[in-house]
């Protein structure tokens, strides 16, 4: 089973701004029509139940999502990246690469409504947007702002109802294969289940789900036995039937153990309610047994409150009255509810990243780096050997204050400033 992938997320760029002036017939002086840039599409993780791993992701574990349309003449707006919506599986646990390189909780996908991962950039203005009645001629033009990059961890913990506890070769996957529909692999030796089984067991005209969970070794909250694969889907269970073999040397310290490993990886897990089942009712050693077995079993229970059962999975005996208890004890349990995120928002007024922060500094070299995200979008589509675009962008570091941070840093005619990769000679 594939639970575990690393997925990189490019969102679409906004798409460039249009620098254009109306040319017709007997209208000389038309003025700017440049349209905006179309904004980049978003990413959106949506849980899906027809899925049950990440295997669809892990082979395309890097997804680019459609870049805006780039403004044209006319006043033509560019046309908006297509959202991108990528399917997981319900009770997929997302986290995010923080700047400091380390993974940061970020949601838990546990129902269909979709969730923002990633922004895509804003269109870029066309020179429509920076007329003025002092400006009748702007030649400027924006640059789409850049999609938004992340690289987030996806981890999948199945959403069961009841989990299947036991050692390994107790009779899980016989169990399990006689009350549900599951095909889970049988055979008399340790290990013949590798990886989660779900079941979907029906009892009258209601039913619920059961997840058959590996066998687990002594030591399985430290990883042994890949325990740490096989206790993080056993999680989310609401209850659990903890299965003990009854031919077993000691099956009152195999139930010791196994509850040591759950409270060692997670004391929530130790805590949820338990229904105490032993196998092999069918072998006469553990019929004449029942009794002992019962009363030892109660003395480790304690004041748990769990009750103790035999059952026989081969032959099915006791099966109907252990999956009738385990319907009455989830009936009994309240439902646990998830507390869902705010209401996203419609693509026209999607959140947007917050602009970067500016900054001016003067580098070694003597170069004036300025840093703004507002100034490199412009000088990207800046032609810089038009005098008009240099008086504009002036107009503009003057707007927003850069100019007067510039000469507060000593800045002096001739020197060169430079926006992202482009270099200015200041005048």
């Amino acid at each position: 089973m594939i639970d575990t992938v690393r997925l990189n997320i490019n969102a679409g760029s906004g798409g460039n701004g249009c620098s254009s002036f109306l040319r017709e017939k007997y209208r000389p002086k038309g003025g700017p029509n440049g349209g905006d840039g179309g904004d980049g599409g978003s990413a959106y993780l949506v849980g899906d139940t027809s899925i049950n791993t990440l295997l669809h992701i892990k082979f395309n574990s890097t997804i680019y999502v459609v870049h805006g349309g780039h403004g044209k003449g006319k006043n033509k707006r560019g046309g908006n990246g297509e959202d991108r919506y990528i399917p997981v599986p319900m009770g997929t646990v997302i986290y995010r690469m923080n700047e400091e390189g380390e993974k940061e909780y970020l949601d838990d996908i546990t129902s269909a409504k979709p969730r923002l991962i990633a922004v895509g950039g804003r269109g870029g203005w066309g020179n429509t947007r920076f007329a003025t009645p002092t400006n009748q001629e702007p030649v400027l033009a924006q640059r789409g702002e850049k999609g938004e990059k992340v690289v987030l961890f996806l981890e999948l913990k199945l959403l069961a109802d009841v989990g299947l506890l036991a050692k390994p070769n107790a009779g899980k996957s016989t169990l399990i294969s006689m009350c549900s529909a599951a095909k889970a692999k049988v055979a008399d030796y340790p290990f013949t289940t590798v990886e989660p089984v779900l079941g979907v067991v029906r009892v009258g005209e209601d039913d619920f789900v059961m997840m058959e969970v590996p066998g687990l070794l002594e030591g399985a909250h430290e990883g042994i036995g890949l325990g740490h694969e096989f206790l993080r889907h056993a999680e989310r269970a609401r209850l659990y039937v903890h299965m003990l073999d009854g031919l077993s040397e000691d099956p009152v310290n195999d139930y010791r153990m196994i509850n040591q490993e759950l409270e060692q990886f997670s004391p929530a897990m130790a805590e949820k309610p338990q229904l105490v089942v032993i196998n092999k009712l069918d072998v006469t050693e553990v019929r004449e047994a029942q009794k002992e077995l019962t009363e030892r079993l109660m003395e480790a229970i304690g004041d748990k409150g769990s009750s103790v059962q035999f059952v026989s999975a081969a032959t099915g005996e006791g099966v109907d009255t252990l999956m009738g208890s385990i319907f009455k004890t989830l009936a009994e349990m309240p439902v646990e509810v998830v507390e869902e995120g705010p209401e996203l928002e419609p693509m026209r007024t999607r959140p947007q990243r917050s602009a970067g922060r500016e900054n001016v500094w003067r580098a070694s070299n003597g170069v004036y780096v300025v840093e703004s995200e507002m100034m490199e979008r412009l000088t990207a589509m800046a032609d810089t050997r038009d005098q008009r675009v240099l008086l504009q962008l002036w107009r503009e570091m003057r707007k927003t204050g850069l100019a007067t941070r510039l000469i507060d840093a000593g800045i002096e005619a001739g020197d060169t400033i430079r926006f992202g990769k482009v270099e200015l000679t200041w005048f």
